[in-house]
């Protein structure tokens, strides 16, 4: 459209103003709030991180400064009703389930450690509690429960240290031909990473009973 006036064009602003005008106004202003808001929440959530970081270090000196691990107990229950769904959360059930295995109760550290399971907040958290709670289901004669709990977990990086722990499994239930396979495995799958200072000697004691029962059995 042209306008042959600038009285014309002005007119025409006006117009576009009164009928448009407070379209325009309002989203200018909830696109201003929805910056700030962003900004404004962002900020908050940072504080939060942070608040939570400083709540998990006051309560961990109650145990690593103060050494009263009855009032760490408490305080870990009252920081898990706020923090429960974070990895600080995690780390202070594992050292809970630590304090649990030195009491020599391990029924309590195996509670601690599938609350960290059913709620880990990273996958190398999970991996830990998978593989501590099948050692302590281990130590508690239930091989077929620690058998279970590792057949299907996801190896990655920790393939090798599942593959360890299968060995002792299949060494405790008194098959070990299974834990040759399992120590075998690990050895492999952990050649980019340290060695179980162990594993070769497991390795050498099993090959050297094979080959015992191997020369029994062709005497007889």
């Amino acid at each position: 459209m042209e306008f042959e006036t600038e009285e014309q064009q002005i007119e025409a602003v006006k117009k576009w103003l009164k009928e448009y005008g407070t379209t325009i106004l309002v989203g200018l202003v909830l696109g201003v709030v929805a910056l700030y808001g962003f900004r404004y929440f962002n900020q908050q959530g940072e504080l939060t991180k942070a608040e939570t970081s400083d709540a998990y270090e006051s309560v961990l000196s109650i145990l690593t400064v103060q050494n009263d691990n009855e009032k760490f107990i408490a305080e870990v229950a009252t920081f898990n009703l706020a923090h429960g769904d974070t990895i600080y959360s995690n780390l202070l059930s594992f050292q809970l389930a630590k304090l649990a295995v030195e009491a020599d109760d391990l029924g309590t550290a195996a509670q601690h450690l599938k609350d960290v399971l059913n709620n880990a907040q990273h996958a190398t958290v999970e991996h830990i509690a998978r593989i501590r709670l099948a050692r302590i289901m281990l130590a508690q004669d239930k091989t077929d429960e620690a058998l279970a709990l590792i057949a299907d977990a996801p190896k990655d990086e920790y393939k090798s240290s599942y593959e360890m722990l299968r060995g002792d499994i299949w060494m405790s239930k008194g098959d070990r031909n299974r834990a040759s396979q399992a120590y075998e495995a690990a050895k492999t799958t952990g050649s980019d990473g340290p060695s179980h200072p162990n594993l070769d000697m497991l390795l050498i004691e099993l090959s050297n009973e094979t080959t015992v029962a191997e020369t029994v059995a062709d005497v007889e």
